[in-house]
């Protein structure tokens, strides 16, 4: 007997204003805000009318968390439902306010990154022992104005203009220092100075600090040396290393199976560490082998197509109409087998400093602790690649200076939420960026209107980052406006 099974149909409730929102982003800002006491500080940067300062940057922040990218224009959407208002503390105007607060938020960028930098330090106990440095670019769907200008571009967007951002980082907290926003056309050079003198209060006695060889100059090193700072950077092989090297070739000492290194030291008590790691070298020479492969496989394209009855293919002549233009093309390793021919090439571009690196600093350290100080510059590296996934990458309406500051202030506070949120529970310091912003994700609140508009809060999915954060939130709630039901509900 064959038995058939009914398909069950989910019935489709009537219609209703219920409203179901995230609140797990808002949660962990409104703890780091409340715990820092940031939002009595943003609150004080306006007079008392209006919308809290405090609770509009909120709104912005706990939406930039998700790393899926900042649009004003969204927050403005999604404050034009009251409830949605109510919950961050807002008035009826908000969706139109919070502009005025981005462009408020640029203008005392740097006064918000000095009080952040304060309170790391004297409340929660952050030497700034080692900083690592670093700098970015951003580009914009905009024509040049202002600080958004044409230069080197780490997009590979050199057709569009850009500003340039630098940021610090303390190593062993993870806590971003602050960000410094430049013209698009600032060389990294100008730009460190910038930087460093952010950070320069806070660092104590005998810091280090670690950045890449793009900021490196004498003007720069001697500013390092005025102030007590110790530095590790990479330098750029030159003519000098190669012949020290050719002349110390049995000087070689091993770090490890694969690191060798050799010193040398110059004036001011500088050491220059020239490294050669075998791994890095095989690596480079394979990418050299790739290369020839490609470049002989497109050479017998090229003479494919130098039949006497066919034309060049478009990418390899000059289709100008005003230009006239005589080619020819030469197959000098033609008459090699495959395998020796790319041998040959191969040849030709070895330099012999394949796997080579120098580093240099101005303190005593060893060739270990350099190289390690030196690699854990990564950790900015990651930094960077939150912080640009938490701004708008094309903000086509904002070229005002303010503005353009105000957003990446947004995003860099969004990247100091989540290392706080670490930093102040043990149990997350393990877990990355990515992790913890997921699982507060989840952490929702809905609030369901009754027949007689009576509304009710209803808060589901409690993660356990959102149970470590309530106690914070709650113990703070003095700071915190109390029309947000959200904060004390729970």
């Amino acid at each position: 007997m064959v038995r058939y099974r009914n398909r069950i149909h989910a019935k489709i409730p009537e219609p209703n204003d219920n409203v179901t929102m995230t609140m797990g982003n808002k949660t962990v800002v409104d703890a780091v805000f409340a715990d820092t006491g940031l939002d009595g500080f943003l609150n004080g940067l306006k007079r008392t009318q209006g919308n809290p300062v405090a609770a509009e940057t909120a709104a912005l922040v706990a939406n930039s968390v998700e790393m899926t990218g900042i649009s004003v224009n969204r927050i403005d959407r999604i404050l034009e439902e009251d409830v949605v208002r109510e919950e961050y503390g807002l008035g009826a105007n908000a969706p139109r306010s919070v502009y005025r607060t981005v462009e408020r938020l640029g203008e005392n960028s740097d006064a918000i990154v000095r009080y952040l930098g304060k309170v790391l330090k004297k409340q929660y106990g952050v030497k700034t022992d080692t900083v690592f440095m670093d700098r970015t670019s951003l580009f914009f769907e905009a024509p040049q104005q202002g600080i958004v200008r044409v230069g080197y571009s780490r997009d590979h967007r050199p057709d569009r203009p850009q500003v340039t951002i630098g940021l610090s980082m303390d190593r062993e907290s993870g806590m971003p220092a602050g960000p410094t926003v430049n013209a698009g056309n600032i060389l990294d050079v100008t730009h460190s100075e910038d930087t460093f003198e952010q950070i320069r209060h806070p660092l104590p006695e005998e810091a280090m600090i670690a950045f890449g060889n793009g900021a490196y100059s004498r003007k720069n090193s001697a500013l390092l040396d005025k102030e007590g700072v110790g530095l590790v950077t990479r330098l750029q092989l030159n003519a000098s290393d190669d012949r020290f090297v050719d002349s110390h070739k049995g000087d070689w000492v091993s770090i490890d199976d694969v690191i060798s290194y050799q010193m040398t030291e110059g004036n001011l008590k500088r050491r220059r560490y020239i490294f050669r790691n075998e791994k890095l070298k095989a690596d480079v020479l394979a990418r050299y082998r790739r290369k020839a492969e490609r470049d002989r496989e497109e050479m017998g394209i090229i003479r494919k197509n130098m039949d006497p009855e066919k034309r060049p293919r478009k990418k390899y002549r000059n289709s100008n109409c005003f230009v006239d233009t005589k080619l020819s093309y030469q197959f000098p390793l033609d008459c090699f087998s495959k395998e020796r021919a790319v041998d040959h090439a191969v040849e030709r571009m070895v330099t012999g400093r394949e796997g080579s690196s120098a580093l240099l600093t101005n303190r005593p350290l060893t060739a270990e602790k350099v190289i390690e100080l030196y690699r854990a510059r990564n950790q900015v590296e990651g930094a960077f690649r939150d912080l640009k996934h938490g701004m708008d990458r094309r903000p086509a309406g904002c070229t005002n200076e303010k503005a353009i500051k105000g957003r990446i202030l947004i995003s860099f506070l969004a990247l100091f939420c989540i290392p706080m949120a670490r930093f102040l529970n043990q149990e997350y310091r393990g877990k990355t960026a990515e992790s913890i912003c997921e699982e507060p994700g989840s952490f929702s609140l809905t609030v369901a209107v009754g027949d007689n508009g009576q509304r009710k809060r209803i808060f589901s999915n409690f993660v356990p980052l959102i149970r470590l954060l309530r106690s914070r939130i709650r113990g703070k709630s003095g700071r915190i406006p109390r029309n947000q039901a959200s904060l004390d509900a729970f």
